[in-house]
């Protein structure tokens, strides 16, 4: 196996192992894929324009519109007009949207922490110590 397919086997892996066994936590509020993806995006960024939002997101500003708009209606995202220019509006999230992405944390971090459990304490120190090596190394690109 070459380096490279080395790599990606880890990273699928790696991915694999944060979904939990039955990730459905985001259907059971109503949400699609692409809206937890918008209210993990404003969890990280407070506070997008919609051009902003669909840039991060590689789509087109319709689209990003479309996805923000029902998280608003849900009560998860707040809107604010500019006072200088009512065309333009921010998203943020709001105190039930930074509730629901909490929950949403812990059910997703639950899957990861599952199969922490399954390891020994001797390979979880290994684990530890090469997560610590990856951390503190400079990305390339």
């Amino acid at each position: 196996m070459s380096r490279e397919d080395l790599i990606q086997e880890v990273v699928e892996s790696m991915a694999k192992c944060q979904r939990p066994a039955n990730f459905s936590g985001w259907q059971k509020i109503g949400l699609s894929h692409a809206q937890l993806g918008m209210l993990y995006m404003l969890s990280y960024h407070k506070k997008l324009q919609i051009k902003q939002a669909a840039d991060f997101l590689g789509i087109s500003k319709s689209a990003a519109s479309q996805q923000m708009d029902p998280l608003a209606d849900k009560g998860l995202v707040n809107r604010q007009s500019d006072p200088k220019d009512r065309r333009i509006a921010y998203f943020s999230l709001s105190d039930k949207g930074r509730q629901v992405v909490k929950k949403l944390q812990k059910f997703k971090y639950a899957g990861l922490r599952s199969r922490l459990a399954a390891l020994n304490d001797k390979e979880l120190e290994q684990l530890a110590k090469l997560y610590r090596k990856m951390a503190s190394s400079p990305t390339q690109n």
